[in-house]
């Protein structure tokens, strides 16, 4: 498909797209605004003294990225779960707050992020608070040393650096002094050699503090009170949702299209059966209860933007055969239902109104249709003509409002209408309505139903094949078209009728046309300049 195609197809399903988009946004909406809401509250560790070491060495470095994966897993384990519930007094089970719990630590780091959740903003941040400050306390046991150890190391540096610190004030005073006595020299010595010894024993200790360990837990960003909830989130999920909506739907669309093996546009029947197209007729709008006269938009309503369609397709009719005027054109289709009929009493009613003395021929003998859509008797027709070679035409033929239309139905129908249809008598039939008027447009049964069409194809100058826009299948129209090959007919072009507005931008100019000629949606449906009963009283008048 190019790119307008696919906007026509997007234009289109426009309504089950909208659909889909407002009732997958509103369904979320809804649901997410059901949804109780859940706050959560998040604390960060750090492993080890990477922040804070003036000379960070690169060993304990990874040695501190390693343990924080191995601190993800003790944090949730049931000991400091149970931990927490109790400092807490939470109405919940280990295994339910794990469910709300979530210890992550990312690759090459040394953070650990704690997440909590609960409905009551402060108690999220307090149970992930807790937890971290359980997951410190059990930190010591990890690297294998006992509690005691780490508190007895740590109590001898920090009565180390006492001493550290006394005996540099002590010394200083001394070395303040303008004169000393030789004792106080002797002391000052002994503080020289004693700070000395402290250091080296300072400098010893440290290595083995738990404050300088790789495997060293502290608090960076401890959680608070979250303001907002993190779920639902109302606006995002209906934002989410009407965008799966809108895939769905665009996909469902070009989906049927691709599946549709209707034809529906110009383009589609030039590439399915290689013809032109001649005219495209809108869809008349309109109760189908109505009498079948209200379908002759060209005689009811000649403003109409269908009769307009009639009349460009007359024109079209012309230019396609200036070399060799035609003097009988066949309009056929290749299924049942498609409006050739119609398409035939408008388009003779067109060259009627062009001023060329034109006969509408019913040569359906299976189920003719001429008769009912201009409320005419059946009584006599076709057949009679076929029984008598010297019956007169003009009493075999009806009037009608239309100045320069007669009418000639199928009169008695058959009970061999092939044969009928395929006879040298039929041939001519119409070699002699020819000659008695200027254009004779012929009705026949569909391409599909049975071979009158194809036989009375080869005895015309032309035929139009009718296609309803939109119901007629590819395959049904290519068969068609093969019959008629088979006989070596021709072909003028196809007629597409029943078009929707919204099918092919480059029909819109039936826009136009409404709008110029103050046309509206119910002189579509057959506003009519008169009724139908005067109509018909007129013609019986002129007759």
């Amino acid at each position: 498909m190019d790119l307008r195609r696919q906007i026509a197809v997007v234009r289109h399903w426009a309504w089950l797209i909208a659909a889909s988009i407002l009732l997958a946004g509103g369904t979320a909406f809804l649901v997410s605004s059901q949804l109780p809401k859940v706050y959560e509250g998040q604390t960060t560790l750090i492993v080890g003294q990477a922040l804070t070491a003036v000379n960070p060495d690169y060993n304990q470095l990874l040695v501190s990225q390693n343990l924080s994966q191995t601190y993800t897993q003790v944090a949730t384990t049931r000991p400091l779960l149970q931990q927490v519930i109790d400092e807490l007094h939470l109405p919940v089970t280990t295994t339910d707050l794990a469910g709300r719990v979530k210890v992550d630590a990312a690759t090459n780091s040394t953070l650990i992020t704690i997440t909590a959740q609960d409905a009551n903003p402060a108690r999220a941040a307090a149970i992930a608070n807790d937890l971290a400050q359980a997951l410190i306390g059990a930190s010591p046991a990890i690297q294998g040393r006992q509690a005691n150890v780490e508190q007895s190391i740590d109590g001898d540096l920090q009565a180390t650096q006492q001493q550290i610190d006394q005996a540099q004030s002590e010394l200083q005073r001394l070395s303040g002094l303008p004169t000393r006595t030789a004792a106080q020299d002797q002391e000052l010595q002994t503080l020289q050699a004693q700070l000395t010894t402290l250091r080296s024993t300072y400098a010893n200790l440290l290595p083995f503090s738990s404050n300088n360990a790789p495997s060293l837990l502290s608090v960076v960003e401890p959680a608070v009170a979250p303001a907002q909830p993190s779920s639902p989130r109302p606006l995002l999920n209906t934002a989410l949702a009407a965008l799966v909506g809108l895939m769905l739907a665009i996909g469902i669309a070009f989906l049927a299209e691709y599946l549709d093996d209707t034809l529906k546009s110009s383009e589609q029947v030039e590439e399915a059966v290689g013809l032109p197209t001649l005219g495209a007729i809108i869809r008349m709008k309109g109760d189908a209860r109505r009498k079948e006269m209200y379908r002759l938009a060209t005689l009811l309503n000649p403003r109409s933007p269908a009769a307009e369609a009639y009349r460009t397709l007359r024109t079209n009719i012309e230019f396609a055969s200036v070399d060799s005027p035609l003097r009988t054109i066949l309009v056929t289709s290749a299924i049942p239902g498609e409006g050739k009929t119609t398409t035939a009493a408008n388009l003779a009613i067109a060259f009627a109104q062009a001023g060329r003395r034109t006969l509408l021929l019913d040569a359906d003998l299976r189920k003719p249709g001429v008769h009912r859509i201009f409320e005419l008797p059946n009584a006599t027709g076709l057949t009679s003509l076929v029984r008598a070679d010297d019956a007169a035409t003009e009493s075999l033929t009806n009037a009608t409002e239309q100045e320069n239309l007669r009418v000639m139905t199928t009169g008695p129908l058959p009970p061999n209408p092939a044969e009928l249809v395929g006879s040298q008598r039929m041939r001519t039939i119409l070699f002699r309505l020819a000659s008695e008027f200027d254009l004779v447009v012929v009705d026949s049964p569909p391409l599909q139903a049975v071979t009158d069409a194809a036989i009375l194809s080869s005895l015309t100058d032309g035929t139009l094949l009718v296609i309803d826009a939109g119901r007629s299948r590819r395959g049904a129209v290519q068969q068609g078209r093969e019959a008629l090959a088979r006989v070596d007919a021709h072909v003028l072009g196809a007629v597409l009728n029943r078009l929707s507005e919204r099918l092919q931008s480059e029909y819109y100019y039936y826009r136009y046309y409404g709008g110029y000629y103050g046309h509206d949606d119910a002189a579509v449906a057959g506003a009519t300049r008169q009724t139908p009963e005067a109509a018909a009283s007129q013609a019986t008048g002129r007759e």
